[in-house]
This record gives C-alpha cells, structure tokens and sequence, in this order.
C-alpha cells in the first residue's frame, strides 16, 4: 500500500480518487470504444477538463460521477472502488462492548 504523506483526508481526495477514476473510465470508455470527446460531450464538460480527468489531475463533482455512471452504464463502485485503499473486500467486523454487559446494543468495529 503506497505511504502518503499529510491527512488522510487530503491523501484520499488528492491521490487516491482521480488516479482510480482516470485508470476506470479510461478502461470503460476504450472497452466500449468511446472517445474521449465524445464522452466529454455527452456528460457535458470540455475537452480539456476531460483530458484532465483522464489523466488524473482533477477532482469531479458528485453530480459530473453521476453523468459518467449513467453514460457508460456503471455502478459508481466500477469508476471508485468500494475502499479507499482500491480493495473491494468487506473489512472484518468485531463485536464491542462491555464485557460483563449481557443487555443492551451491540456495536462493531470495523478492523482493517
């Protein structure tokens, strides 16, 4: 797993995300042999934030995912992943909670 260095917050918008998204939608669009002015076209963007998108070097809005989910016909999940850290397993889950306590809710942690 790569080491990114400030927040994670930062890390995960400004590496992680574009990067996945670039690799997905260059992936989709070659495999429906869609070209890149075309599919700027049809979510209505330029072709230079296109290009950007493309390569990784911008953000998108939730609405613009939207538009490129529903042009190439794929969950969000085929464009972002379902982790942050690109892997698409359900984390182990364990139980917590005091451990006398027999009533009550339960909680789980999510353990990666």
């Amino acid at each position: 797993m790569p080491i990114y260095k400030g927040g994670l917050e930062k890390s995960v918008e400004s590496a992680i995300f574009p990067t996945r998204m670039a690799a997905a939608l260059n992936a989709i669009r070659k495999r429906d042999r869609i070209k890149l002015k075309d599919l700027a076209e049809r979510v209505g963007i330029s072709n230079t934030h296109m290009t950007k998108i493309m390569r990784g070097q911008a953000n998108i809005s939730l609405s613009l995912l939207y538009c490129f989910c529903k042009e190439l016909n794929v969950p969000v999940t085929a464009l972002i992943g379902k982790w942050a850290d690109g892997s698409i397993g359900i984390p182990e889950t364990s139980k917590v909670g005091d451990p006398g306590e027999t009533s009550g809710d339960d909680y789980e942690a999510v353990l990666y």
